[in-house]
């Protein structure tokens, strides 16, 4: 025995930490410290949210029906169309409002067109107006043709439905925020249709901007080269749906018929907001710049203007603007005094070099 009084190096350990716990039998459990009042109720409110995330994804399933139509073969067929639909929009060949261009987002309307509002004395949803006829360019044949006829053949639209093609392009990181189809404008169902890639269709997203940022989605749904998503019901009425960022990964293009209210209210063209034209060689310049953008694998993962910021840039540019106007008379009495100083300058100082003051806008 050691002067200690120890003859087992383990009992000594065991004697200096009498806080140490019995080593547990096996299959005993550690008990657990019963919950606080406060955690019991974020639990439950967890809980009770994620039972009424669940509730809506099935409210929103019933309102979806999808369908593989077109083959590979029948899809290339239908691209090759919608890529003369492009060209033909390079070259400025349809009407004023047919084309609406957005960073990474082309759309290209035919038989009836709307405007989102941007322009509108009035904004927001429920604004929405079509644009009067003729305004937009009508169907092309091989829209009724290759695709139309198809769905009506398959059932999955009734004849005569359809009197609204939209094409949208997608370039890789490309979106769509959430919205509504303005309910006061088409009837139901929304009918789309999927070609060049794969991609997804979300419902229930929320979006921030700067850097872009987008909500948990309460469904997510697939959508394949050459097939068609139908939405109805809760699907297309009570839900917001949209395309995020990260799912266009690959160029990407939608075909959505939609069929018009009888009584969709029309564009009154007295409350157009003024818009803000380039002139002839700017607008000529930035025709061509976007003819020979190539579209950037990673721009799906980088913050980027989108559709929303296409009015905050207008009415930010219209702000400038009434700046202008409003220090136009105070800028041209800086010049006057700009002149004169330079004037007094050069004839008192005649030994000395010339300058030239500069004012600085404010």
């Amino acid at each position: 025995m050691s002067a200690s009084g120890f003859t087992d190096l383990r009992e000594k350990l065991k004697a200096m930490t009498p806080h140490r716990e019995e080593p547990r039998s096996a299959g005993e459990k550690r008990r657990r410290r019963p919950p606080s009042d406060a955690e019991e109720e974020d639990e439950e409110e967890a809980t009770a949210r994620k039972r009424e995330r669940e509730s809506e994804a099935r409210k929103v399933k019933r309102g979806i029906t999808q369908a593989r139509v077109f083959t590979a073969e029948e899809c290339a067929r239908i691209e090759a169309e919608i890529d003369e639909v492009v060209a033909r929009g390079e070259r400025g060949l349809y009407r004023e409002h047919t084309v609406d261009r957005a960073p990474l987002r082309n759309k290209y309307f035919f038989g009836e067109g709307y405007t989102y509002g941007p322009r509108l004395e009035r904004r927001g949803p429920g604004q929405e107006r079509l644009y009067s006829k003729g305004e937009v360019d009508e169907i092309p044949a091989w829209v009724h043709e290759l695709v139309i006829s198809r769905l009506v053949a398959r059932g999955l639209i009734p004849e005569g439905f359809v009197d609204s093609a939209v094409i949208n392009d997608y370039q890789p990181g490309g979106c769509i925020v959430s919205h509504v189809d303005p309910i006061h404008i088409f009837e139901r169902p929304i009918v789309s249709v999927s070609f060049f890639s794969d991609s997804a269709l979300c419902f229930g997203c929320k979006f921030q901007f700067r850097p872009i940022r987008v909500s948990e989605p309460v469904l997510c749904v697939p959508v394949r080269r050459g097939s068609v998503t139908v939405l109805s019901g809760y699907a297309a009425d009570d839900i917001t749906h949209c395309i995020r960022p990260q799912d266009i990964k690959e160029r990407r293009a939608v075909i959505i018929l939609r069929k018009t209210r009888p009584n969709a209210p029309r564009l009154d063209t007295t409350l157009l907001s003024p818009s803000i034209t380039p002139p002839p060689e700017r607008r000529h310049k930035l025709k061509a710049k976007r003819s020979h953008r190539k579209a950037d694998p990673d721009a799906a993962h980088r913050p980027r203007v989108l559709e929303m910021d296409k009015e905050e840039q207008r009415l930010s540019h219209f702000s400038r603007q009434n700046r202008h106007e409003d220090t136009g008379s105070e800028n041209s009495w800086r010049r006057v005094e700009a002149a004169s100083l330079y004037k007094h300058s050069h004839h008192s100082h005649s030994d000395e070099p010339s300058r030239q003051v500069k004012m600085r806008r404010h």
